[in-house]
Parts: structure tokens; sequence; C-alpha cells
């Protein structure tokens, strides 16, 4: 096959992430941060006709990474999604060989809905044949998906441009880990209360856990739902709580200790539900990549309730220093950083099966 659709469900390619099927749009959504597809081929080149919203719009346009073969995350071509609906050449002048592209949304699902409707090679698709020995789900906020991490000084205000979520600290630790890896995260959103997002009808990343994407607009009424089976992670990743520390702060007692209270019923409630989902799991809570002032001591306190398998890591990356763009997110060596401790963490747990 020299072709293949977005309704194709065979050896050719592997769904990276979370994904749904529109068949309204006649494509494959990968909405949230890293989603994407991986696919094999015998061939020089590989085209894909993409379809994208809030193209031109700084705060809101998607661009793509694509991955050839073994090459590192951090050298991925960028490719912007400036126009609505078009083909684009994702990967050309290759050797006449077998290549593995992999093709992951470098921006955040609550700036554009984006998806593939057709593949193209000047040879023929081949069965992928890959299965990786470790999954990780994360579960975060505009830091997990890599906001700001491309900024250089004088990048204040938040564009999508700066934001990279493959070299971000969960990328980059899948990456290490030669794990698969599904994001769930979006910037200004908590794991209980954040003062960004009150006028969005889903409050916190909680309620996105059987979401197959969710943007600003996203209700109850209009979700698509996730299919918990098309991904059983081995460790879920958890860094929640910067946006709810923001929250906490300013507010005075009794209402602050209430509300701490609160917070911490939200993290276990959450924490038992993936436990549930995923019996065996095992879970990193993390905070630290910006600095907090409450959360810390509390979610210290939500781990130390569990018997097993949860586990707290406290990032020292903020150490690294540097410019942080966006007001105040961490920059690409921070990520690093932070990339190199959790997963010699999650190293440390020897989940690889």
């Amino acid at each position: 096959m020299k072709t293949l659709d977005y309704r194709y469900d065979g050896a050719a390619i592997k769904n990276l992430g979370r994904f749904y099927q529109d068949n309204e749009k006649k494509a494959r959504m990968i909405t949230f941060s890293a989603s994407g597809f991986a696919v094999a081929f015998v061939g020089s080149e590989l085209k894909a006709e993409l379809v994208a919203t809030e193209c031109g719009r700084p705060q809101g346009e998607a661009s793509l990474a694509v991955v050839v073969d073994d090459a590192p995350f951090a050298s991925a071509k960028k490719i912007v999604l400036n126009q609505s609906d078009a083909a684009y050449v994702l990967a050309e002048g290759l050797p006449l060989a077998r290549h593995v592209v992999r093709v992951y949304k470098r921006t955040e699902s609550a700036c554009s809905l984006t998806g593939w409707r057709r593949l193209e090679t000047d040879g023929h698709f081949v069965p992928l044949n890959e299965k990786k020995a470790l999954k990780i789900e994360y579960y975060g906020d505009s830091i997990t998906a890599g906001n700001g991490v491309e900024g250089v000084e004088g990048d204040n205000d938040f564009e999508t441009r700066t934001e990279n979520a493959l070299i971000s600290y969960a990328g980059l630790a899948a990456e290490k880990l030669k794990a698969d890896f599904s994001i769930i995260a979006i910037g200004g959103y908590a794991a209980y209360k954040s003062p960004w997002n009150t006028t969005a009808p889903i409050k916190n990343i909680p309620e996105m856990f059987s979401l197959a994407d969710c943007t600003w607009s996203t209700a109850k009424e209009n979700a698509i739902p996730w299919d918990h089976r098309l991904f059983i992670p081995d460790l879920v990743v958890i860094n929640l709580g910067t946006n709810d520390d923001e929250y906490l702060l300013p507010l005075k007692e009794p209402e602050q200790k209430q509300e701490c209270l609160a917070f911490e019923k939200a993290m276990r409630d959450f924490i038992d539900e993936i436990r549930q989902n995923y019996p065996g799991v095992s879970i990193i809570v993390t905070i630290g990549m910006i600095k907090v002032g409450l959360v810390s001591s509390l979610l210290k306190k939500v781990v130390s309730s569990y018997p097993d398998k949860v586990y707290f890591h406290e990032f020292s990356s903020l150490n690294v220093g540097g410019f942080m763009a966006n007001g105040g997110h961490p920059n690409a060596a921070m990520h690093r950083e932070a990339a190199e401790e959790l997963s010699a963490f999650i190293a440390s747990l020897s989940l690889a099966r």
C-alpha cells in the first residue's frame, strides 16, 4: 500500500497517546500533548494530509514534531499547522529502506484540535512490529505540556511557538527509558481548583481521566470518552498542584485549612480512581518544577497514606537557573534535569515487564 487513511487499523500504524476518530472531519484526531502516531514504511518520503484549528493565532496555532527512525526527540522536525486542511511533507530524502516515523503533537489540547486524514509514501507501508517494555501515563498542567520550554529571553507571554511537549521532562524521561507514553495535561488546570480556568466547564485534570481530548469548551455533554483498555500503563506520573497552590495561598483561615483538606481529598480520589482502573499500577506524585508554598507538604501527606506503589518525588530542577519563559515556566535545561531525576527514580523501581 502506498496510502493509508484515518480509518486504517492495521499493523503499519501505532497510535501514540490518546486519539479518536472524527467521521465528520474524516480524520483521526490527536489532541492531547504528545499524542500522534508511529508508522513504518519502505521508501524515501512520507506525506500527510492534516487538519487543524486556530491556524495563524499565536496563542493557539498547533505544531507537530516528526522523529525519523532513532533520531533524538530534541532534533525532531517542527511542522507548524498554519492551514486548516493541507498536505505536509513529514520526511523526505531518506535512504530507500525501511523507516519508522513518529509524529507527536507539540502543543496542548486546549489550543488546537488536530488530526490526520491520509498518509502517503513513495514506497509501501509495512508492519511496525514494535512493543516497548514500559508504558507511562502522565497527568499534569502547563509544565508537563512543555509550555515555554523553547522560550528565549523576552518571551514573557504564552504563545504556542514556545511549547513542545516532546522535550518536556515527561517526553525526555520516556525517551531515556525507551517507554511508550501518554500525556493528559493542559495549562492552567489543577488537581482540585485553579484560579486560571474558572469559566471552563471541565475544572481539573482528574475530570479528564476518561476523556479522549479536552479543550476549554469541553463539557460533560459533548465530551468524547476514552477507552482505558487502549493504553494500560505500568506507571502513572502525576505532576499537579502548582495551580492549586496559586488558588490556596491567598485564602484566609479557616477557608484555607478547609480547602487544603479538600485538595488532599481530591488527590486521594484521583489516585484511587487510577488504581481501580489500572490494578497493580505504580504511581509517582511529583511537584517542584515551579516553586510552590503549600502543596508540597500536602502531597507528601497524601502519598504517605498509601501502603505501597505510591511514591513522592520533589524535583530539584529549579536549581539549574536561567530565564523562565511565559511568566515563569521551566526552561529546556530545567526539563532535561527533571527528566534525568525522574528517569533515574523510575529505573530504581524496576517496572519494565
